[in-house]
């Protein structure tokens, strides 16, 4: 049938196949919602583990020799924090053992390196927990 310069064609979705697919996306769009929402709930409630609980800040350093990295931390979180291993650019330093109590500074010294003064270098803290904290340092100054 021809009205004006239009075609009107009667072929068309049934209401019954146009309603399934409605319903079909209102279910897969609620299960999308159900299953972010229950990822951010359980995030939120604590799924997070010790690592939420660990929180060590760098209060000083102290790298006034090339080969010499001191280290002033601070345990400011709510559990215990053992470091059981530092990296200064990559290069692990470890066989360390650093425990720090609940709201308590620990340092960690000597941590030995051919460095070039004046370059900065990236210092990450693991924990027993396997929580990493990182820092920027520079060789050759304290900060």
């Amino acid at each position: 049938m021809k009205i004006g310069k239009f075609r009107v064609s009667k072929k068309a979705v049934s209401p019954v196949i146009a309603t399934l697919l409605m319903i079909a996306v209102a279910v897969a769009a609620s299960v999308i919602v159900y299953v972010w929402s229950a990822g951010l709930l359980g995030t939120l409630m604590g799924g997070g583990g010790a690592q939420v609980k660990e929180q060590v800040i760098l209060e000083a350093y102290a790298w006034t020799a090339s080969d010499d990295l001191d280290l002033f931390l601070r345990n400011v979180g709510a559990a215990d924090v053992k470091i059981v291993a530092i990296y200064v650019g990559g290069t692990p330093n470890t066989g360390l053992a650093i425990t720090m109590p609940v709201k308590s500074a620990g340092v960690a010294t000597n941590l030995n390196g051919p460095w070039s003064p004046g370059t900065a270098y990236v210092v990450k803290l693991v924990t027993e927990t396997g929580g990493v904290f990182s820092y920027t340092c520079i060789a050759g100054s304290s900060g």
